[in-house]
């Protein structure tokens, strides 16, 4: 059985920058967690090969399976997101891929 990753790549405004880490640990990635749909994740900034202006962060949140991801994204996704926009509106702007992990060692 393939395993899968629900990735949410998050570039934030400098100004909320520190407040947002504490926010995204404490508070969001928590109640991800709480939903039962992910095993583990895993919290990264991306150092991409060009120079930003505003910092961006990777949350990979690993799943059993597709089917978990899929669920996820119908019945917390929406609810989770929006909570997300009501507190950081444009100053933390998100983009979800899913992975599918090939090879693993």
């Amino acid at each position: 059985m393939s395993q899968h990753i629900y990735n949410v790549t998050v570039v934030v405004d400098t100004s909320i920058e520190e407040k947002w880490k504490q926010w995204i640990v404490k508070e969001h990635i928590t109640e991800v967690m709480d939903t039962g749909m992910f095993r583990s994740y895993l919290f990264t900034q991306v150092f991409p090969e060009q120079e930003q202006d505003n910092p961006s962060y990777s949350i990979q949140y690993r799943a059993a399976d597709l089917e978990s991801i899929k669920l996820y994204m119908q019945m917390y996704g929406p609810e989770l997101r929006k909570k997300s926009e009501n507190a950081w509106g444009t100053h933390a702007l998100a983009f979800r891929t899913i992975l599918e992990v090939i090879d693993e060692k």
